[in-house]
């Protein structure tokens, strides 16, 4: 006999809610900024082209300035991106412990681990005609899962980088925290390029409406 999937309404695999809404828009905010903090840091006011700028920029006001004083400037601008990069990153900080606290006090058949285990579930009960929408499914699940441990690592090396100087621990892996900070940027910025093609092709295709629930939640039942 083929196994086949049996009605459920214990895990859903799909939550609006307003908390996660919440998270969602909020967190999406956030990460946004952080990236525009780094674009500013590493482009507009990189030390090799903006200490330049500052230059022919004050030599117009018949005001001299010399390499030192103008990086002194770019230095002091960095600084002042930096502390707002902070900033932002406490906020998403915040935001992960009331992710993590939706996680943990929720009901468990509304916990995305309980929802990535029914997806899983239904995967291996699907028949061969139905096994490749599921194992669709599953992978949307686990590139959620990757999400999750990329801003886990993310608030975390970033805990540390802001703490690095109060310990000598801390100040011995200040590189290679650094290292994996940055690096996380990058998996987080492609998980967003993926994520926002995979919710238009869907809203375009299959799952009309994803990005209005996303908003207002889903509409109730009559």
């Amino acid at each position: 006999m083929t196994p086949t999937i049996t009605p459920t309404t214990e895990a859903p695999t799909k939550d609006y809610r307003a908390p996660l809404r919440f998270w969602h828009w909020g967190n999406s905010l956030l990460v946004s900024l952080q990236l525009i903090t780094i674009l500013f840091q590493e482009v507009i006011v990189d030390a090799r082209s903006a200490g330049p700028e500052f230059q022919e920029t004050m030599a117009k006001e018949n005001i001299a300035l010399t390499v030192k004083q103008a990086r002194s400037l770019t230095h002091i601008l960095s600084e002042r991106i930096w502390e707002w990069h902070i900033y932002f990153g406490w906020a998403m900080a915040a935001f992960f412990v009331f992710r993590v606290g939706q996680e943990l006090r929720g009901p468990s058949e509304m916990r995305f681990s309980a929802r990535l285990m029914e997806v899983a579930r239904r995967y291996r009960l699907a028949p061969a005609t139905g096994k490749r929408e599921a194992g669709k499914l599953l992978f949307a699940k686990g590139t959620y899962a990757l999400f999750y441990a990329f801003l886990t690592v993310m608030v975390i090396s970033g805990l540390l980088l802001i703490y690095r100087n109060d310990a000598d621990f801390l100040r011995s892996i200040k590189h290679e925290v650094e290292e994996v900070h940055n690096f996380t940027m990058y998996l987080i910025l492609g998980f967003f390029v993926v994520h926002v093609v995979a919710v238009v092709w869907a809203e375009l295709t299959k799952d009309h409406g994803v990005i209005s629930r996303m908003v207002g939640g889903e509409a109730r039942k009559r």
